[in-house]
Parts: structure tokens; sequence; C-alpha cells
């Protein structure tokens, strides 16, 4: 079976790119007085800096899920996982290869958190030294039957 997320990839850059575009927006608007009303009394700066911080903090939200474009191949002998972290242009990520022997193979677990919208996959290979895990690799950007695919995949 072989599958990947390239359609998640494009989404997450078209969010990417439409929230910047938002804040920019916003952080434009902020140096007019349209915001100023009877009720809510801020300077033209102060409504630059909240809105600076909301997206801030909506990228540092995006960001720690680990969206990651995932290509998976277990046709032949080797479960082969390619994968990359999909960051902000100024972080540079490299793509990375898992390749394990199917007769190696023993188990994988998909792990949980920020409740259940940032996931996991562990791998566990026999070696000579014992079992070995290996380090996460973030599924986040696939859907529900993507995982099941991998699930199915990785169950022989």
């Amino acid at each position: 079976m072989k599958f990947d997320n390239n359609k998640a990839l494009y989404k997450v850059m078209r969010a990417e790119l439409i929230t910047t575009l938002v804040y920019a927006g916003f952080f434009m608007l902020s140096f007019i007085d349209v915001y100023q009303n009877q009720y809510v009394k801020l300077q033209n700066w102060e409504y630059a800096v909240l809105v600076t911080l909301f997206f801030g903090a909506v990228a540092l939200f995006w960001y720690g899920l680990s969206y990651s474009y995932f290509a998976f191949d277990n046709n032949g002998n080797h479960i082969i996982i390619k994968y990359f972290r999909i960051t902000p242009k100024i972080v540079k990520t490299r793509p990375k290869m898992v390749k394990i022997p199917k007769a190696a193979f023993v188990k994988y677990e998909i792990r949980t958190s920020v409740f259940g919208l940032k996931k996991a996959l562990y791998l566990y290979q026999n070696t000579k030294n014992g079992e070995v895990e290996y380090p996460p690799i973030y599924i986040s950007a696939l859907n529900k039957h993507e995982i099941s695919q991998l699930k199915k995949a990785l169950q022989f």
C-alpha cells in the first residue's frame, strides 16, 4: 500500500497564507481610527499589539500541532515512511525517512495530545541490541481515512 497527504500540505499552506493576509489587514486597520468608539478607549498602537498577540498565539498553536507531510509505502520487504514538518518558511526543516525491514518490525503506537489534535506515530523495531523505538512521526495532518489505512497497513 502506498499513499501520501499532499492535499493536507496544500491546505496548511493555504491556511498560513490566509492567516497572514488577515493579520496584515487587521494590523493596517489598527492604525486607522475605525475602532474608536465611546465604550472602548484604546490607542491605535494598543490595537496593533492586541492583533499581533492574537495572531501570534494562533501561529504558535498551529506550529505546536506539528503538521507534517507524510508518505507511506509498504510494498516490498520494507516499510518506508518519508516525512517533514510543515513549518513557516523562516524555519528550515529537512525531509526524513524511516526504512524498517518487515521482518524486524515489532509494533506501532499512535499517541495523541492537545485534546486529540496532535497525533504522533511511534514505530518499534527489533535489533540485535533489543527493541528500539523510533522518534515520533507526527501525523496530525492525516485525516481519519488515511489513519485507518495506515493502521491496516501496519498490522500484518
